[in-house]
């Protein structure tokens, strides 16, 4: 019994639907449509299949091409809508810090930290962690809350030792209660 060159599984003659390269090798139909998708080259000795054999697997590999073009293409999409998602959930996220800074500005300082507390439950993004421990720190420091300033900023800055605002309020607040030492350590670090 003959086995396929593709497959190795055998070639029932009179049952099993076989082509042969140039040099004889046999291979299943359904197995060489689909070596055919990857080279026209027989997989054993490399010689080049006839157009005539080509030609009976041209739709199908035409067909193949246009699914994978389009599932390429889907693919592409879904990642610029991802992209697009990303840069709405920024820009959003921009929007609610402004709208954070005009409570403060207008003291509503409890309106505020209720609000950066609702956000930060869905929070996907460290950066947005910090800008919002820095705006409860902020907010706790302007309202005479020293303590959990310093708790909330002090947390910041341990996570991002980067972020020179942080360091300032941190200042501010160990100032304010007298501790001159660690307010010093806290203004070094604005730089």
């Amino acid at each position: 019994m003959t086995t396929c060159i593709i497959c190795h599984l055998g070639i029932i003659e009179g049952v099993d639907s076989s082509q042969d390269c140039p040099n004889g090798h046999l291979a299943h139909i359904d197995c060489l449509k689909e070596w055919l998708l990857h080279s026209s080259n027989c997989p054993l000795c490399r010689e080049p299949y006839p157009d005539q054999v080509l030609n009976q697997f041209k739709e199908f590999i035409n067909q193949k091409e246009t699914e994978k073009q389009a599932a390429i293409e889907n693919e592409l999409k879904q990642e610029e809508m991802k992209k697009m998602e990303q840069v709405a959930s920024k820009i959003t996220f921009l929007k609610f810090l402004e709208s954070i800074e005009i409570l403060i500005n207008e003291q509503e300082f409890e309106y505020a930290l209720s609000r950066l507390d609702l956000h930060n439950n869905g929070s996907n993004s460290i950066q947005w962690e910090h800008d919002i421990l820095f705006l409860k720190g902020k907010i706790n420091y302007i309202r005479g809350r020293y303590d959990l300033a310093i708790n909330q900023l002090f947390k910041l800055v341990k996570e991002k030792y980067d972020y020179p605002e942080g360091f300032l309020y941190l200042g501010k607040a160990y100032e304010a209660l007298g501790l001159d030492d660690k307010a010093q350590w806290a203004y070094e670090r604005v730089k």
